[in-house]
């Protein structure tokens, strides 16, 4: 995956967004590795002028000062956002066209694969047609647990537990899976769940008749 750099300013506070948009603007100001055909530096740069002008306003303290600094940051995020979102489409992803711009590089998402279950277990449940899915927390975080099974009246199990079987998500680390045919087997299986990027490792398969 290609570097960028941020493009969404929004969330900034004042004195950093100044901070962030000299830099950047000076960094990206005759820089031959770009070229703006419709204005987007000169529109960036004449925003944030505004904008620190309407900062340094803001000594007096009034209303209406406030609310014309409010109004120049929301020109300036916006002309950013134009400037940077061109700057990403030109550099493409080459880190060292965008590290002179002087922006900040968006960090980029890490994917990691999840830990092995911890002592998955498989029991009839209370009630007839459940069956009581369980696993121990994980040593490390995660967002709950997937539980998966398949009903083998559909035909032959598929090998991909990621797409080919049920999936029921909790929260926590176990469930009870309802709606089962009792006096037939199935197969069960578990994952810990990280962000949606990461990926699955499913315990091994246990098969278990269920109780009438």
């Amino acid at each position: 995956m290609g570097k960028k750099i941020i493009t969404d300013y929004s969330n900034y506070a004042d004195a950093d967004l100044d901070t962030t948009a000299s830099a950047g603007i000076k960094g990206t100001t005759g820089n031959a590795a770009f070229t703006f055909t419709h204005n987007e530096l000169t529109n960036a740069t004449t925003a944030l002028i505004a904008f620190h002008n309407a900062l340094a306003a803001m000594g007096v303290g009034n209303a209406a000062s406030v609310t014309a600094k409010n109004v120049a940051k929301a020109t300036l995020v916006a002309a950013l956002s134009v400037l940077t979102a061109q700057i990403n489409i030109q550099a493409s992803g080459d880190l060292g066209k965008l590290q002179t711009t002087g922006f900040p590089l968006a960090k980029t998402p890490q994917h990691r694969v999840m830990e092995d279950v911890i002592n998955f277990q498989v029991a009839r449940g209370k009630a007839a047609g459940t069956i009581d899915l369980s696993v121990d927390k994980p040593m490390h975080g995660d967002n709950g647990t997937v539980f998966a099974f398949w009903d083998i009246a559909l035909g032959e199990t598929p090998a991909n537990i990621d797409e080919g079987w049920f999936h029921r998500f909790s929260n926590g680390h176990s469930i009870t899976i309802s709606g089962l045919i009792p006096g037939k087997t199935y197969p069960f299986a578990a994952a810990y769940k990280g962000s949606d990027s990461d990926t699955l490792v499913w315990s091994a398969i246990i098969s278990k008749m269920v109780a009438d």
